[in-house]
């Protein structure tokens, strides 16, 4: 039977973009650049762009000239908030994206962006797993939207309907599959929010996660609700920064749409 596949260590991945960060997530932060396919033999210059002296880099550069030993050093001291750190931002996740634009890595910036909405996603998730769990109806149908979407794989479409009749078990198959396809895109929680609205007993749990999604996701898209001056003043979502209004407005979600 598949489990929740998330838990303490999602929070502890979430608090690497939303907590200052200490000497206990050096190997965290260490593998976070990896990922971010950071060039490590930049590492001298990233500590200077971090706050940290010449004096001290050079003592690092002295101690050892393994490239992967030097990157770990310089950003034990980063985390240490060590000579200028703090006059840098100090040591949070903003301050190394910002210290990777500096620098013109871009590629690395935009990918720690990625991993930093992915965990925003999961965290999302995380929050209304609970309900989903007890409170998802007709998962199966569910399931076959979702695989249609390209949410979930044909596999997992079968898991699910192998475990019929027992709901609760769809649903946990279903949730653990939903969380994986998370892991890998981050935007995939939004199609699932977009798919649960299209069943009349799961637009309430749509409603609230399409919400959490926009408030993480869209801040820079401020909505506002304006009156059509019609008969059955009808009111319509409209972008503040938008010049010409739209019917449909690009990035704004309703579930009033939606349908069984």
């Amino acid at each position: 039977m598949a489990t929740k596949t998330t838990g303490s260590s999602c929070f502890f991945y979430l608090s690497l973009f939303s907590s200052p960060l200490t000497i206990d997530q050096l190997i965290d932060v260490v593998d976070l650049l990896e990922r971010c396919a950071f060039p490590q033999t930049r590492w001298y210059e990233l500590g200077l762009k971090l706050g940290l002296h010449k004096n001290t880099l050079d003592v690092i550069k002295g101690d050892s000239d393994a490239t992967y030993e030097c990157l770990t050093e310089c950003l034990s001291k980063w985390l240490r908030r060590a000579d200028n750190v703090d006059s840098k931002g100090g040591a949070t996740f903003d301050s190394l994206s910002d210290a990777l634009k500096s620098m013109n890595e871009n590629a690395a910036a935009d990918k720690l962006d990625q991993e930093k909405r992915k965990a925003k996603a999961i965290d999302i998730f995380n929050t209304h797993h609970p309900l989903l769990s007890q409170s998802l109806s007709d998962p199966v149908s569910v399931a076959i939207m979702l695989q249609r979407e390209g949410v979930i794989t044909g596999q997992v479409l079968a898991s699910v309907v192998s475990v019929s009749p027992s709901v609760p078990n769809q649903c946990e198959v279903l949730l653990a599959a939903i969380i994986v396809a998370i892991q890998s895109k981050y935007s995939l929680l939004q199609t699932f929010a977009s798919v649960l609205c299209k069943f009349t007993g799961n637009v309430k749990l749509g409603t609230v996660i399409q919400r959490d999604y926009d408030q993480s996701f869209n801040d820079d898209k401020k909505l506002i609700k304006v009156v059509i001056p019609d008969d059955d003043m009808s009111t319509d979502t409209l972008s503040t920064g938008a010049t010409t209004p739209s019917p449909i407005p690009p990035n704004t979600f309703s579930c009033s749409d939606s349908h069984s």
